[in-house]
């Protein structure tokens, strides 16, 4: 029992990276200032070095088990949705700072705060994974994900319309696109995740 929980911890961990990225970003951001992107880029991707550390830490240990406490092929794919998740948030600041954004636009930071909703009600599910056969809220968990998800997907529509309507530098549209498809990868990663 203590070994099958090994496994279960470190998924929890996982999510829980997609939550400190997430809140990262979302504070980078409310308090933007360009000349501190490249620390707040190599912030986020340091918890992104560190979630994948931990992910190839437990594939070392999953490659010697003989017996799992759920199917080694789920593990494997979970890991590999959860990561995804930090890749997404650490890809975000990437595409901030390739396009030299030098302020934001205001409905950016609406989404985030789904995406932030959306990490943790991931890390609560991951958090009942251990009891999934008894659990009366895994399944609530999972179903908020996938709420959070089209409530960000209708805001991300929303904003891709105000942005085409409003701008008409076609460099800052190019730009602003590549950024808010950033940000809706987030939100598809964690319903993904929530998904396996």
């Amino acid at each position: 029992m203590k070994k099958d929980q090994y496994y279960f911890d470190v998924l929890i961990r996982c999510a829980a990276f997609g939550c400190e990225a997430a809140l990262f970003l979302q504070e980078s951001l409310a308090n933007f200032d360009p000349q501190n992107i490249v620390a707040h880029m190599e912030a986020v991707h340091e918890i992104e070095h560190k979630a994948d550390d931990l992910k190839h830490e437990m594939m070392r240990k999953l490659g010697k088990e003989f017996m799992t406490p759920i199917e080694r092929e789920d593990i494997l794919t979970l890991s590999h949705e959860l990561d995804n998740v930090v890749d997404c948030l650490d890809d975000v600041m990437q595409r901030i700072y390739m396009h030299n954004v030098l302020a934001l636009r205001g409905d950016m930071l609406e989404i985030v705060d789904v995406i932030v909703r959306c990490t943790e009600a991931l890390r609560h599910a991951l958090e009942e994974l251990p009891n999934f056969k008894k659990s009366q809220t895994i399944v609530v968990h999972i179903v908020e994900v996938n709420n959070l998800e089209s409530e960000g997907d209708a805001l991300y529509m929303q904003a891709m319309r105000r942005m085409n309507t409003s701008e008409s530098n076609p460099v800052n549209i190019l730009a602003w696109t590549h950024i808010y498809e950033g940000l809706e990868n987030c939100l598809d990663a964690c319903e993904h995740a929530s998904e396996v």
